[in-house]
């Protein structure tokens, strides 16, 4: 008859499938093993690393009449979904701003986490301000006097136009170009509002 394994020894195999997985995630912690996923979940294309920005670089433009609100008290521990307004915001642009609101009212109750911001480089054109207003009284439209944020999206993409999706703490963190399935970034900006708790209070 046999000898069967020892208490001692099935006592080392569970404690070491206990503590193997522990060490091999603080070695990849530590930097000592060196690991990236060759694909993500996510649809849009990442910021690596991310580029921060400081909201008070940036000026709201208000309505007729209206007195301009203070940015960094809209922008700040929202996420934030930045769309580019290009030069000329031509029927193409339009249906990609429609988009956007139709992307906010998706969202449900996490509505208020979420701002949208339309950059317009060029804000002297009312007409063109007035058009945006008019696809979604909750746009929030911008402008950039300090030229800070046109120049970090420039860095991320030549191409004017298209979106970026800016974190809590202000870093723009992922960039859609202009003509990107919007359901993409609906369904991008809906996991990270599942699971991001870091702008819950």
């Amino acid at each position: 008859m046999k000898a069967g394994i020892s208490p001692r020894v099935i006592l080392v195999i569970i404690a070491a499938m206990f503590l193997l997985p522990l060490l091999l995630a603080w070695f990849m912690y530590s930097g000592a093993i060196e690991y990236k996923p060759s694909s993500t979940r996510n649809f849009g294309q990442l910021v690596d690393p991310p580029l921060p920005m400081a909201w008070q670089d940036v000026e709201l433009i208000g309505g007729a009449g209206e007195a301009a609100p203070d940015p960094v008290q809209t922008f700040h521990e929202h996420w934030v979904i930045l769309y580019d307004i290009p030069d000329s915001c031509a029927e193409a642009c339009l249906q990609e701003v429609s988009a956007l609101r139709q992307i906010h009212l998706a969202a449900g109750r996490h509505q208020p986490r979420i701002r949208i911001a339309l950059l317009i480089r060029d804000p002297g054109s009312m007409e063109v301000q007035d058009s945006l207003r008019n696809v979604y009284s909750r746009f929030h439209l911008i402008s950039d006097p300090s030229g800070k944020l046109a120049a970090a999206l420039d860095q991320i993409t030549a191409e004017n136009g298209g979106a970026y999706l800016i974190d809590p703490l202000g870093n723009i963190m992922m960039s859609y170009k202009a003509g990107a399935d919007p359901n993409h970034l609906k369904q991008d900006i809906k996991r990270l509002l599942t699971w991001s708790k870091l702008d819950e209070q």
